[in-house]
């Protein structure tokens, strides 16, 4: 018999592993087909149900569930694809500010409304060097279990204090994140319940050529950016009399109750308002007391379900002011704002 050099040798190796490749998906093929005969057998006979035909092995059949919560993904705008879209203006909440007596708020198909804050806290801005602010996400398949991570990097200018104080207290510190798309006016939010967004890294100074600082925050969770419903006050909210039924609608988008003096009263609607604030989100936040307001689907307001909210201690939500006739408005309850 003629020997084989290390080519052939190889060749033949990949031919018989060619070939059985082919005969296991052979097989595996004609398992599947036994398998789907006998239950299709078995569901016309009534002895399995329509779910058990798209079983296999226990688990449903993935690509038809992924797609079909996913739909159809059509192909954007120019305007929508273009880069640097990022406002430069962003909004920060540093994990301590969160109110954790209060559950987070859930998350809504994508969107996520209002976190709720401690009593007297607010939101704090930054604005970035133009075109600086860069969100970007990446998926990492592992052995086990597979990672999502989120990353924000911004450049800020100067040394001024605050500037200087973030970097000290808040290095390796957690944040939630609002930052917006310029075209569309659409907010995502950085930061869950469980995984806000870490202060890992920065770095700069006074340069050669600047004086700047590139700061770096990152994630590591399940979830991409969610859509934020919820509003990003920089300022304490306004206080609404006792006993008061009306709210004076004003450019704050956080409105405090105030308990009862002798009775719990309903709240029937905003006033003061204008074609400009068509599509505002405003946040009303309960007194609790003996006699907590009530606003009921009724009035002005529109709430989801019909289910009406009581203005107890911690508690909020939130409206988007929508126009029904000339001059006249109504206030639609944001899907996953109550609190």
């Amino acid at each position: 018999m003629k020997k084989m050099n290390k080519k052939q040798l190889a060749r033949s190796f990949k031919e018989n592993l060619k070939a059985r490749r082919k005969m296991m998906l052979k097989m595996w093929g004609i398992v599947m087909l036994l398998f789907f005969v006998s239950t299709a057998i078995m569901y016309a006979t009534g002895d399995a149900t329509k779910d058990d035909f798209f079983k296999v092995g226990g688990g449903t059949i993935g690509l038809a569930t992924i797609m079909g919560a996913v739909g159809d993904i059509d192909d954007p705008t120019n305007a929508e694809k273009v880069g640097k879209q990022v406002k430069a203006k962003l909004y920060l909440l540093s994990e301590d500010q969160y109110d954790d007596t209060q559950a987070f708020p859930t998350r809504t198909g994508r969107e996520v409304g209002n976190i709720p804050l401690k009593a007297g806290e607010h939101w704090h801005y930054i604005k970035a060097v133009l075109n600086s602010p860069e969100p970007k996400s990446s998926f990492t398949k592992g052995d086990i279990a597979s990672t999502i991570a989120n990353e924000l990097t911004f450049i800020i200018g100067g040394m001024d204090d605050a500037t200087l104080n973030l970097l000290e207290t808040g290095a390796g510190a957690g944040f939630y994140i609002v930052w917006e798309i310029c075209s569309t006016g659409d907010k995502y939010l950085g930061g869950n319940g469980c995984k806000p967004l870490e202060l890992s890294a920065f770095t700069g100074g006074p340069g050669k050529d600047n004086t700047s600082w590139s700061l770096t925050f990152k994630n590591e969770c399940g979830e991409l950016w969610s859509t934020y419903t919820g509003n990003t006050p920089v300022e304490a909210a306004e206080t609404v009399a006792e006993d008061a039924t009306t709210i004076t609608l004003t450019d704050n988008p956080r409105y405090q109750l105030t308990d009862g003096s002798v009775s719990a009263v309903t709240i029937t609607e905003f006033t003061a308002v204008t074609l400009a604030d068509i599509n505002r989100i405003v946040t009303i936040l309960g007194s609790g007391g003996t006699y907590p307001s009530l606003i009921t689907s009724a009035n002005d307001f529109l709430l989801i379900g019909g289910v009406t909210w009581t203005a107890l201690a911690g508690k909020q939500i939130s409206f988007k002011i929508f126009e029904d006739g000339t001059g006249t408005y109504k206030f639609v309850e944001v899907s996953g704002s109550r609190v």
